[in-house]
């Protein structure tokens, strides 16, 4: 991931992209119970920026970060003083079990060979009645939106895995609580990203 690549998605001059990165950010702050002193942790959380948001909302509660790109640890580090920003790799966390009230997963498991190690370590550190909530592209309609936008290579390159609510649901295996199909709150078919919020 070179510098600043989130920064370009979330300050796009390309309405849709800025529409779908922000929007998803947002919808994400508003599964957040409101509550305090709740113990967040944003598995992938490259530079930052959803770490940020959250804190903008309620700075009362305790933030964590991981992510196995150096340059991106470093920027959230600089952007999310008040979090515990570490560079690590997301299918070994060095938490305890049950240690997390909310982990957050965005626009990572598709990068990912070993997602079911990731999500079973996912689940592993969050707490009984904790919340995981994972979003991922609709990888058809993505690289149908780049053909139509001129972006080169059509596919994204680093996409390695591809998934749907269904197949996601029966991969988490926790009861689903809500599913937001963003930009529009659109069937999954018609969409371009899917944010699902589970329980444990």
């Amino acid at each position: 991931m070179p510098k600043g690549h989130m920064d370009e998605l979330y300050n796009s001059k390309n309405p849709l992209v800025k529409l779908v990165h922000i929007g998803r950010l947002d919808s994400i702050v508003n599964l957040i119970p409101k509550k305090n002193r709740l113990r967040i942790l944003d598995a992938g959380c490259g530079e930052g920026h959803l770490i940020e948001k959250l804190y903008k909302v309620n700075s009362k509660n305790l933030y964590y970060g991981v992510d196995i790109i150096k340059v991106a640890i470093e920027d959230a580090k600089k952007r999310c003083l008040y979090a515990k920003c570490e560079l690590g790799d997301i299918s070994k966390l060095k938490y305890p079990d049950k240690y997390f009230d909310i982990v957050v997963c965005s626009e990572v498991l598709e990068h990912i060979f070993e997602y079911k190690d990731v999500i079973k370590e996912l689940k592993r550190v969050l707490k009984s009645d904790g919340y995981l909530i994972i979003a991922f592209p609709n990888e058809l309609n993505w690289t149908i939106s780049r053909f139509l936008l001129r972006r080169t290579p059509i596919k994204a390159p680093d996409h390695v895995n591809s998934f749907n609510p269904t197949k996601m649901k029966s991969i988490v295996g926790l009861k689903l609580i809500s599913q937001i199909n963003l930009p529009f709150q659109l069937p999954f078919f018609m969409s371009l990203v899917c944010l699902m919020k589970f329980k444990k």
